[in-house]
């Protein structure tokens, strides 16, 4: 907020005097100087005063400086410029006639904190009984009880009386003083009035039967809150009319706590050192006069300062702030019995508000500090539609009643109840413009508050940083209003200094901004501080009780009580084995469960993705997005459109109505250990709030023996950018265009595998729950499909008995065929296994760990696939198993690892060689070198030229076709100019 500040009115008042041509109508042409140090003579002197008798002065000390206290006096006095008139000596000005000022309206404006309650008596005076006449003569019919003050006078005779006036002697000669007298007339009674609409309070008296004068008040609301009134008076000369008299002082003295319920006056509930703020308890003065009036008053007046000082200047300190009571409350309702659901809630701080003289008011409030308990997060689903008010919209400083903040962007409603007003200030909650991306700065999430009655003439405006938590989304709500610019330091920081029983900020379902505490019982807490005892902080804290959960069942008393049912289905929109078709993935839970957290899930065996030609999204790009804006992200992603496979919706938020955030999903390179990834990209952007860029990484696995895609997330975030979440549901569906294929297979399968909850500590691994999830899947029309793969196997090297040579297999399959699922060769007789050279064998913990050693390498494959760019290549192991003979096992390495277990063996003297469970993925091509020499595992048990050497082939497809033959020509690559015995079977 920015105050009122004696730099401020000093450096206004230089730059207006700097005009030339501005004839200004200056305090300081009007009434006495100041002092320095100060006397009684001043011509402008205020304070609050145990006694006025003798008069209160910087002469006669008599301050009342208990913080908080309601002194028995309080005065303001000014008087005009004059000389001294002697015991009856003339009254000169200093001025010539010509140059002479008379007050034309004067304003005081009261240090902060310092306050006045018009509602302290138990009546008001209207202005009918005000204004009653009597015989042409202002007779006021005020009650006695709404008498709060008196306006002293003195006066001095203008001119010599000829005769004898009521009690005035005649010739009573000119420049005679008539000091405060009720039997004169110069003591007149201040009742308190009926205000006007627009003011909080109406003081007035009325002079000499004739002139009604009001004290018109006014709150400072644009700034620091003072108060202050303004009297307009009649023109000189005019006053009174059967006497040539003029007034030289005015002193208006209120009685504090001797009026009403004795709170009339209350002090500033502070007691700071004077000497670090010598301006905090100074009563300012502005006049302008008749001769010369300012159009602009107070503007361009020069302010006259009144300090609480004595006559030797030593500026007097409030004491007793040790004594000044602060007992502050908060009461938080979450406006719902049901847990994690829509929560209109209301947040309630009160103070007392004391009554009865002698008493010692509750301290003024300077900063208030309250946290919900945590889980009562904010509610995404109230950013749809929202929008914000900006600062310059909310004219916070401006003294208008009309901000232009639009509706949108309201979320609640204020109370205010103050005991100095008559009605309730009300108003509005709006959202003000996010100013940080930090979430814990209070600057990125801010409530703007408005309350006011304009009857009254006051209009409260603050502002409150609501600072998330990163982790839990656990909010807290400061209202600490701070000096910025040149005028920092100035006066010390903190609320407006004025007194309320209570401020209730009320939440507004149908925004749906809040959402309820996820369990039964919890508690709000807070910190208060109060302005008698800066930096003493007072705890407070309200229960919060709930009874239900939104989805039936009992309420949870503890996180891990909390039901975790999360739904779960993964379908393709088309079944036809072996085609294109998008795939969806579909996750949901309801209000009042568990955070969703991870998903481990394993698709279908045939369920797979053609990787050709898609372009990783890169780690640089990737931590460019999390970096990222989410406005930024939208405007320009950081992965490339050409890296996309699918389309991400995300619902957010509690209730009814949702919210739905739109997202990327991008293919990824290796993560966490697995050869591809998924990259889900969400920029969390609704209403006036943008959290950044939300980036989940999906790590894709294939299972190298059945080519399975296990596909386990990242911990889903419960909380982002401060925002608890509480996701709805996640809907991904890759669909690009000839991405994923369908099996070939049409038995029944299923997507299977487990989704944590967030259990007992949503921030814990440790503490999650676990739930297991399937949904079916099945292909369909698998006969349709087709299997001719060809085969072909050419033996070169040594054909002679004894000798061991080389085998090349290579395989061929046919475009929209189904793919193999199982190959099984038998070798003739004439070539049988050679044990003898089964040496070195990899142990499986050797394979799985790729440290197979060199010597286990009998050979090597290579495949390709219409699904990747590039083959996959790598050697063929020997290794350990559960069969008689080690297994044949070609390690495909690329962009994914595949390896294909053959388990051989020996049939009547042949070998035999199987790989069973083939993954059922698209293949073109598949090359098998087997080493000869003595890496041979076969041996010639005849010279293999003599005859044509046959083998059986038996080879079935994932959809159950068969292809079989039990004469495969081999060829025979070495046999010379004799005619092969090679063969091609197709």
């Amino acid at each position: 907020m920015v105050r009122r500040s004696v730099a401020l009115v000093l450096l206004c008042v230089g730059a207006l005097l700097a005009v030339p041509a501005l004839a200004s109508a200056d305090t300081g042409e009007i009434v006495e100087p100041q002092g320095n140090p100060p006397t009684a003579n001043d011509g402008w002197q205020a304070a609050t005063c145990t006694t006025d008798t003798p008069k209160c002065s910087p002469a006669e000390p008599n301050f009342f400086i208990q913080a908080a206290g309601h002194p028995p006096i309080g005065f303001t006095q000014y008087t005009i410029q004059h000389e001294p008139p002697g015991a009856v000596g003339p009254v000169t000005p200093i001025r010539s006639p010509e140059e002479s000022r008379s007050i034309k309206t004067l304003r005081v404006d009261l240090p902060p904190g310092l306050t006045v309650n018009p509602n302290a008596t138990t009546s008001k005076c209207s202005l009918a009984e005000f204004e009653h006449e009597e015989g042409g003569k202002v007779k006021p019919q005020c009650a006695a009880d709404t008498r709060v003050g008196t306006e002293q006078v003195t006066l001095v005779f203008n001119e010599e009386l000829p005769v004898a006036i009521g009690p005035f002697p005649a010739g009573t000669p000119k420049g005679f003083v008539v000091a405060p007298n009720p039997l004169l007339g110069t003591e007149i009674p201040v009742y308190n009035l009926q205000p006007n609409r627009g003011e909080p309070a109406l003081f007035g008296f009325v002079a000499a039967e004739e002139e009604k004068v009001f004290l018109e008040t006014e709150v400072s609301w644009q700034n620091d809150f003072h108060e202050s009134f303004r009297i307009k008076l009649p023109p000189p000369g005019h006053l009174p009319s059967h006497l040539p008299v003029s007034t030289i002082v005015s002193r208006l003295i209120n009685n504090g706590e001797s009026t009403g319920n004795g709170t009339y006056i209350n002090n500033p509930t502070t007691c700071f050192n004077p000497a670090e703020f010598p301006t905090l308890y100074s009563t300012w003065f502005r006049a302008e006069s008749y001769e010369v009036p300012n159009s602009n008053f107070p503007f361009g007046s020069t302010p006259f300062e009144a300090k609480v000082e004595d006559s030797s200047g030593k500026l007097i300190q409030q004491t007793g702030c040790a004594n000044v009571p602060f007992d502050p409350a908060i009461n938080v309702d979450a406006g719902t019995s049901a847990v994690d659901s829509p929560s209109p809630a209301t947040v309630e701080t009160t103070l007392k508000y004391v009554t009865g003289k002698g008493t010692i008011q509750e301290s003024h409030l300077r900063k208030a500090v309250v946290t919900l308990p945590e889980g009562m997060g904010l509610n995404p689903s109230g950013s749809v539609g929202l929008g914000e008010c900006t600062d310059s919209q909310f004219k916070k400083g401006v003294r208008t009643y009309d901000n232009e903040c639009p509706e949108s962007s309201k979320i609640g409603s204020v109370t205010i109840s103050s005991p100095p007003l008559a009605k309730d200030l009300t108003g509005s909650i709006y959202v003000g413009t996010q100013k940080s991306s930090n979430p814990e700065s209070g600057e990125e999430f801010r409530i703007l508050v408005e309350a006011k009655e304009e009857e009254e003439g006051i209009d409260v405006r603050l502002v409150g940083n609501v600072a998330a938590n990163k982790e839990t989304g656990q909010l807290t709500t400061t209202f600490d209003e701070k000096e910025v610019g040149e005028l920092a330091g100035a006066l010390p920081e903190g609320l407006p200094q004025v007194p309320f029983t209570s401020v209730k900020l009320k939440f507004d379902g149908a925004k749906s901004v809040l959402t309820s505490p996820s369990i039964c019982s919890t508690e709000a807490t807070g910190k208060m501080e109060p302005w008698a005892r800066p930096g003493e902080e007072v705890n407070v804290s309200s229960k919060l009780t709930l009874s239900s959960d939104p989805g039936g069942g009992s309420c949870p008393t503890s996180l891990g009580a909390r039901k975790f049912a999360p739904s779960y289905t993964a379908q393709s929109d088309s079944t036809a084995a072996g085609k294109y078709s998008p795939f969806r993935v579909d996750i949901g839970r309801t209000d009042g469960q568990q955070e969703l957290k991870v998903v481990n899930v394993t698709l279908p065996k045939g369920l797979v993705g053609r990787l050709a030609g898609i372009p990783y999204c890169g780690e640089a790009e990737l931590a460019a997005a999390a970096a990222s804006s989410g406005k930024a992200q939208q405007a320009k992603p950081s992965c490339s459109s050409e890296s996309a496979i699918g389309s991400t919706t995300t619902l957010s938020g509690t209730g009814n109505s949702p919210l739905s955030l739109p997202g990327t999903a991008y293919l990824g390179g290796p993560y966490k250990g697995a050869p591809l990834s998924m990259a889900i990209i969400t920029p969390a952007v609704s209403g006036p709030f943008d959290l950044g860029t939300v980036v989940v990484r999906v790590a894709l696995n294939v299972n190298p023996m059945t080519a399975q895609i296990n596909a386990v997330s990242d911990p889903i975030p419960n909380v982002f950018g401060g925002v608890k979440l509480d996701i709805r549901s996640i809907d991904v569906n890759v669909d690009r265009h000839n991405f994923m294929i369908n099996p070939t297979n049409c038995a029944a399968s299923a997507t299977t595998g487990t989704i944590n909850g967030g259990g007992s500590n949503p921030a814990s691994s440790a503490a999650w729950s676990s739930y297991a999830v399937s949904s079916p899947y099945q292909a369909t029309g698998c006969g349709k499909l087709g299997f001719k793969p060809s085969f072909n196997a050419r033996i070169s090297g040594p054909t002679t008995r004894a000798k061991n040579p080389q085998i090349r297999v290579v395989v061929k399959a046919r475009k929209g065929d189904a793919n193999i699922a199982r190959t099984a060769l038998n070798l003739p007789h004439s070539l049988f296994l050679d044990q003898g050279h089964i040496k070195t064998v990899c142990t499986r913990v050797q394979l799985a760990a790729s440290e197979c050693p060199k010597s286990s390498i009998y050979g090597h494959a290579e495949a390709s696939s219409p699904l990747l760019k590039k083959k996959l290549k790598g050697p063929v192991y020997m290794v350990s198993s559960k069969h008689k003979l080690p297994d044949l096992l070609a390690d495909l390495k690329g962009q994914i690892n595949i390896q294909l277990d053959g388990v051989i063996s020996s049939k009547h003297g042949g070998l035999k060689t199987v790989f069973n469970n083939t993954p059922d993925v698209p293949l073109k091509t598949f090359i098998l070198n087997m080493k000869g020499g003595k890496k041979s595992l076969l041996q010639n048990s005849t010279n293999l030229c003599k005859s044509p050497q046959l083998a059986i082939l038996n080879m079935k497809g994932q959809n159950g076709k068969v292809v079989k033959t039990n004469k495969l020509r081999l060829n025979i690559a070495s046999c010379g100019g004799k005619k092969k015995s090679g063969g091609k079977k197709k």
